[in-house]
């Protein structure tokens, strides 16, 4: 367990690069349902745009060469044979996957910008929730 817990540097920082960008989210959203649309459009801009700069290009140049290059420095590959691999192995895989994530969701912000633009900057529904308000017109 000793070299798991040195992972927990990195996962503090991700967790700060994520909230960051989940207060122009949360902005937003609360603004599109109080009704203040340019507010909400503002706050997506925001947040799109912290996005960009903290989840795919500080997140994969800055914490994923860390953990998948410099963490290589840290691990004490005589005490611990097995369980150093096998920690950097499994937490790398997975944050590797969430990078694989930001990208899927920075697709979907993509799809919602171009139809803010075309929109003439207010905000349309939001593309991941295609169920939402579905009750409100079934007879």
């Amino acid at each position: 367990m000793h070299q798991a817990v040195r992972f927990a540097r990195a996962g503090s920082v991700i967790l700060a690069l994520h909230d960051a960008s989940d207060v122009f989210l949360e902005v937003g959203k609360m603004s599109k349902y109080s009704g203040a649309e340019s507010l909400a459009s503002f706050a997506f801009i925001l947040f799109v745009l912290s996005w960009i700069v903290l989840r795919l290009t500080y997140y994969p140049f800055w914490v994923l060469w860390s953990t998948s290059y410099e963490s290589l420095l840290t691990i004490d590959k005589e005490k611990h044979k097995v369980d150093g691999p096998i920690y950097y192995y499994v937490f790398n895989s997975l944050l590797y996957c969430l990078l694989v994530l930001h990208i899927y969701w920075w697709v979907l912000m993509y799809r919602m910008l171009v139809k803010q633009i075309q929109a003439r900057g207010q905000l349309s529904e939001d593309v991941r929730s295609d169920s939402e308000g579905e009750d409100e017109h079934e007879d």
